[in-house]
């Protein structure tokens, strides 16, 4: 009996095996696009315009693994609808299983994300987790981008935004996070901002501070000089960089290479009022002094006071920015009702009283203890 067991075991693996779709071949590589990238406008009757970039194989091409990056746009009263008539234009069929980044105009995101996501959640070939940013400038001149870096947009958004760790000023949202937030707490997101800078020597993209979507509409915008503060709340720094004022000279700076940031939240309500706590004890190396530095105890303690100070001053100064507007986007509402579930409170953050406390210890100033 085993031994029959064993053999029907076996043919049924086999025939699994054939009977199983397996990765593309490369004859139906040949007739597929896969897009990498997605970008979504709107036009001013709120009709959605899709632009794709894709990828295309080229049959028979030497050397062997070239590829094209063909450009497609589509327009239609609805996402679905214009992805059908960007689809019209290829004698292709597009597969979507590859796409890298959802790319939202201003315009569209100031327009209302509702109006678009519904399609790239529905579709079974989208998948949530690439991740998602608002470009402030012409989509056209975004899609015609010519990078010597890297050949397809949609790639270069990842490696761009997963370099954020090295950038503690930038934010970075994956679809699948967004859509997790859209429906929680305040209902509020911060969602990366990419743009093409204007000094740059040649064509590229950066990352450029984090559009605020509140109910699924852009309402403001997080500078990138307000990202720090904001990513230091919310325990999202990996890397980055500290610049304080050198003690030794007043005039001029120093650099400290953060290593490693912890965040810790407490929360708690009395006397009618939200206090929100936030303990950060952040690891940094000593990177860089302009003019001299004389690394001193008092000098040492003087750095770590100043950086403290500063971190205390950019989490403050975007926190009271965004209660002044009443808008959430530190998820204090989320974890509010998290730990008080049967307390009703309207708009939290209005009486909510921030306090942080901050710890950095300077793990080594280098092999050149001081600098003439």
């Amino acid at each position: 009996m085993n031994k029959y067991k064993k053999i029907l075991v076996i043919s049924l693996i086999i025939m699994n095996c054939f009977s199983m779709s397996s990765c593309f071949s490369y004859r139906d590589i040949n007739k597929v696009l896969f897009i990498t990238a997605l970008i979504i406008d709107v036009d001013n009757d709120g009709n959605p315009i899709l632009y794709g970039e894709a990828f295309k194989g080229t049959r028979g091409a030497t050397p062997v693994g070239t590829d094209e990056r063909i450009l497609y746009k589509g327009i239609g009263k609805t996402v679905f609808e214009a992805v059908r008539n960007m689809n019209s234009t290829s004698s292709y069929k597009f597969n979507y299983t590859q796409n890298k980044a959802i790319i939202f105009t201003q315009k569209a995101a100031e327009y209302g994300i509702d109006n678009f996501i519904d399609f790239l959640d529905r579709d079974q070939e989208l998948l949530i987790r690439p991740y998602i940013a608002v470009y402030l400038g012409d989509p056209e001149k975004l899609i015609t981008l010519k990078m010597i870096e890297e050949k397809y947009i949609g790639s270069f958004v990842v490696q761009l935004i997963d370099n954020i760790g090295s950038y503690s000023r930038a934010v970075k949202l994956t679809l699948n996070q967004f859509y997790n937030q859209r429906g929680m707490g305040d209902k509020t997101s911060v969602i990366t901002i990419i743009d093409i800078p204007k000094d740059s020597l040649d064509e590229k993209i950066e990352v450029n501070g984090g559009a605020v979507i509140k109910k699924d509409k852009m309402i403001n915008v997080l500078s990138r000089e307000e990202g720090q503060g904001f990513n230091f709340l919310m325990n999202a720094i990996s890397g980055g960089t500290l610049e304080i004022t050198n003690p030794c000279d007043v005039n001029k700076f120093i650099t400290l290479e953060i290593l490693k940031n912890k965040t810790k939240t407490e929360i708690s309500y009395y006397d009618n009022i939200v206090h929100l706590k936030k303990k950060i004890k952040v690891k940094v190396d000593f990177g860089e002094a302009q003019k001299c530095i004389t690394l001193t105890k008092e000098n040492i303690k003087k750095i770590q006071e100043k950086s403290e100070n500063n971190i205390v001053k950019a989490c403050n100064n975007v926190f009271q920015k965004y209660k002044d507007m009443s808008i959430d986007i530190f998820d204090i509402t989320e974890e509010f009702y998290e730990k008080y579930p049967k307390i009703k409170i309207e708009n939290i953050i209005n009486k909510t009283e921030l306090k942080v406390e901050v710890e950095v210890e300077i793990m080594n100033t280098g092999d050149v203890k001081n600098f003439q």
